[in-house]
């Protein structure tokens, strides 16, 4: 059975996005448009910009280079965790077979 869905518009650096997302999700995409407002205010005063176009585009560039490197932490934190759970398996099987 599918989620029901809802239409919400969100308000990035005073330009309006209508979207339709999962109801159970709205409390997400609201903490998100609070988050990007929020860098968006404070580049905005850093580089004293008020170029909407300019101000997002250093915002999505910011927010892809973390998810980059959160997917990057990610995938050694899941192979790292992966060799220990590996060597966790060979002393329980070693301590067994005593």
């Amino acid at each position: 059975m599918s989620e029901n869905k809802k239409l919400i518009t969100l308000y990035v650096a005073q330009q309006a996005f209508k979207l339709t997302i999962p109801e159970s999700q709205e409390v997400l995409y609201r903490e998100a448009e609070r988050n990007i407002n929020t860098y968006i205010r404070s580049l905005s005063e850093k580089i004293h910009s008020t170029d909407k176009f300019t101000l997002m585009g250093y915002a999505v560039i910011n927010f892809a280079m973390k998810n980059i490197l959160l997917n990057e932490k990610q995938k050694f934190v899941d192979s790292d965790l992966l060799e220990v759970l590996k060597k966790i398996q060979t002393t329980v099987n070693e301590v067994l077979d005593e």
